[in-house]
């Protein structure tokens, strides 16, 4: 992993996962926009997320390293938008996917639809190679954004958050649009909206 994106020294290894949505739920997203459906969905692949990645952590202790785990959805900064470590970055890292223009990761085989794990560990891994990043560009997310957070910028590996999305805005937003479908809230119209992985 590049310096640059260690949190911890000692671990500078990193293992990335996805795990798929149900694409009936993706596709009622596209259709309806967040309902409770999803937002029970979405909480329940990050509890499953969290289980995976500590059974990990725990397999790998047992071979005599050290790892950890990053929470599936957690912020850890003042301001509240960011985590300990982006799992995206991870994830293009491990060549599962790269960064579209919704500035979600964006896989082959299912599109924006993933929720991702992260493990970090001294145990020597497979360096994985980046793969070429699905997302054509095509501005579809942009323009299904409600919000208008999102700025239609095509990602480069240099790009901060902040050049593809403005996250005030796209927070305010759901707070105030969709808190009403869990405690908590959720969106996924830009997710939803990748025509990348459609069966």
């Amino acid at each position: 992993m590049p310096r640059g994106l260690r949190v911890y020294e000692s671990l500078p290894n990193v293992i990335s996962f996805a795990l798929p949505l149900p694409q009936a739920i993706v596709q009622e997203v596209a259709e309806k926009g967040p309902t409770k459906t999803y937002f029970h969905h979405y909480r329940t692949c990050n509890a499953y997320i969290d289980h995976i990645s500590y059974t990990l952590v725990l397999a790998i202790k047992a071979e005599g390293y050290d790892a950890l785990y990053i929470p599936a959805s957690q912020s850890v900064s003042e301001d509240g938008y960011h985590g300990l470590f982006p799992h995206k970055a991870a994830a293009v890292l491990c060549g599962l996917g790269g960064i579209g223009m919704n500035d979600l990761l964006v896989t082959r085989r299912y599109g924006a639809g993933v929720r991702l794990g992260t493990v970090m560990t001294n145990m020597p891994v497979v360096q994985a190679e980046a793969v070429e990043n699905p997302c054509n560009g095509c501005g579809v997310c942009v323009r299904a954004c409600p919000s208008g957070a999102l700025f239609g910028k095509k990602w480069e590996a240099a790009d901060s958050v902040e050049a593809m999305i403005d996250v005030r805005l796209c927070s305010a937003y759901m707070k105030k649009t969709y808190q009403g479908i869990g405690r908590g809230a959720v969106c996924g119209i830009c997710m939803a909206a990748c025509p990348i992985g459609r069966t």
